[in-house]
């Protein structure tokens, strides 16, 4: 009796994975290259030591660490990005993938094409995006 539930239950598994995955392989695709594309870019910025390259005058000095703080934000946006990234491959397992975290409606074609990782259709992140008063 708990094999015939086993099969049951892995037949069913089945069919909800068909249906999850319908129209969202190209989106996966992409989201894996972009996380890819993001491992390859921080383990080639490891590479550098700019804590060694402190000499110099003054001016190199201040070009040093501007150099650096570049580097500290675009790790931080390359966090940020790769997140986003892991989010919606997390979506996309569960079925959410395209839905607006705010109003939950679904996210457009376009949007979703040229933003995988998107989370909010565009008119709430217009709000989202406007400054408050």
């Amino acid at each position: 009796m708990a094999t015939k539930k086993k099969a049951v239950k892995a037949k069913a598994t089945t069919k909800v994975k068909i249906v999850k995955q319908a129209g969202t392989q190209a989106y996966e695709k992409a989201l894996l290259k972009m996380r890819a594309d993001i491992y390859r870019l921080v383990q080639g910025n490891k590479s550098p030591d700019l804590s060694a390259t402190d000499v110099g005058d003054e001016a190199d000095q201040a070009t040093q660490s501007t150099e650096r703080e570049l580097m500290f934000e675009l790790s931080d946006n390359e966090r940020n990005t790769l997140d986003a990234v892991e989010a919606a491959l997390r979506k996309i397992d569960t079925g959410a993938f395209g839905q607006c975290e705010t109003c939950h409606k679904k996210i457009a074609a376009l949007r979703l094409k040229a933003i995988p990782h998107a989370r909010h259709c565009i008119d709430c992140q217009a709000k989202l995006d406007r400054p408050r008063r």
